[in-house]
């Protein structure tokens, strides 16, 4: 909810004359809090095997090495967002759209929303296997001993 607040923060209005919230606005924050929604869940489902596995290890230091797992998991979640919401930025600059974000938000044009909307949660969960091969490679392992 933080990341959508501020990477909606800019927008000036909001809100319509009458008072509403503007259709644009909401299929903007929908579409960014479904792909943080998603994001979030392949983060828990990891921070659960992080728990497990450092249970096993037993590590000396274990709430030290549970907050440092946990907190790379979580800071690469939150890049994982950031970095699929720049890449959308780009794509809308690049296709023949030429539109200003600001602008279209003045005038609610919710079409231009709905696309970038749809292009975010179609790469988030697209994406989100790759999201979780990448966690997984953050977590401490545990080391089994392999016997002939």
């Amino acid at each position: 909810m933080l990341i959508n607040y501020f990477l909606t923060k800019n927008f000036k209005s909001k809100i319509n004359n009458d008072g509403k919230l503007k259709i644009a606005f909401a299929i903007w924050y929908a579409a960014m809090f479904l792909a943080g929604a998603n994001i979030i869940s392949s983060i828990i489902n990891i921070i659960f095997e992080v728990i497990d596995n450092l249970i096993k290890i037993q590590p000396a230091k274990f709430y030290f090495e549970l907050i440092k797992a946990i907190s790379l998991v979580v800071g690469v979640g939150f890049i994982w967002l950031i970095l699929w919401f720049l890449v959308i930025k780009f794509l809308t600059k690049i296709i023949p759209l030429k539109a200003n974000e600001y602008e279209e938000m003045e005038e609610d044009n919710y079409g231009y929303f709905l696309i970038k909307g749809v292009m975010l949660i179609g790469l988030i969960f697209s994406l989100s296997p790759v999201l979780s091969l990448i966690l997984r490679a953050l977590i401490p392992n545990v080391e089994i001993p392999f016997y002939h």
